[in-house]
């Protein structure tokens, strides 16, 4: 993590974790056009691929649209990451992530629904970006690169390869001595400068954990709700999958 160091001390940052070795592209929504097209701008880039989305002509209009996703052809995966423009508007050099995150949210809620089969096969998926106090706590096995997505528009993400940023040991990853309750309630605050991320209370006011938020639609409303003075009560649940707590839903 030391090389890491340096650049993550100027803003904050999200990260991507990824599991394939595909590259970053651009999903292009042209006016009147009902095929969307992936592209790459990088030397030896793979020709741009046409995909059949189930998509509203809204996105469409204005000047088009543009998003940042990762195409795996391997995996048969679509992972839509960050919209650089929106209806004819430039946003990556004006409008925070966070923000482009929103519209993002918009766009699944309202403009897409997802057909696999329309897609021949090809699974979409929208990504949930974790925090850096996140990454630090997470076992890397698996994953081969790492995506930080600054907060700050107009900058540009940094990328690194997963073996030059953790080496392996032969000691397993600790374990919680004490086996984690798989649903609890607890009274929800914001970790200031931690996105999606809450320590978690139980009616003395005992800190029970630290919980995250996976879904846009949740994160959306509990940023609205919650602070890191004024708490929410929510329903948690433990994944086994990221060895953590989610928040579930809002009581």
């Amino acid at each position: 993590m030391e090389n890491m160091k340096q650049p993550l001390q100027k803003g904050v940052f999200y990260v991507a974790e990824n599991e394939g070795k595909s590259q970053p592209g651009f999903l292009v929504f042209l006016p009147g056009k009902q095929a969307v097209v992936y592209l790459q701008t990088k030397e030896r880039s793979p020709p741009p691929a046409m995909l059949r989305m189930r998509v509203s002509p809204y996105i469409s209009e204005g000047g088009g649209s543009v998003f940042v996703a990762n195409l795996d052809t391997i995996a048969h995966t679509l992972r839509i990451e960050d919209v650089w423009m929106w209806r004819g508007e430039p946003l990556f050099t004006t409008t925070p992530y966070s923000q482009r995150r929103d519209l993002l949210q918009e766009f699944v809620e309202q403009h897409w629904i997802p057909d696999a089969r329309l897609m021949g096969g090809i699974t979409t998926t929208i990504l949930n970006p974790i925090s850096l106090a996140e990454l630090c706590t997470k076992s890397l096995i698996g994953t081969s690169t790492i995506d930080l997505i600054p907060e700050q528009p107009g900058k540009r993400r940094l990328w690194y390869m997963v073996d030059a940023v953790v080496k392996p040991v032969a000691e397993p990853v600790a374990k919680p001595v004490a086996e984690p309750k798989h649903s609890l309630k607890g009274l929800a605050f914001k970790v200031d400068n931690i996105p999606d991320i809450y320590d978690i209370y139980d009616e003395k006011k005992t800190l029970i954990c630290r919980a995250s938020v996976q879904f846009f639609a949740l994160s959306q409303e509990m940023r609205s709700k919650c602070s890191t003075d004024e708490g929410v009560w929510v329903n948690i649940s433990w994944r086994d999958d990221f060895k953590g707590y989610e928040i579930i839903k809002m009581l």
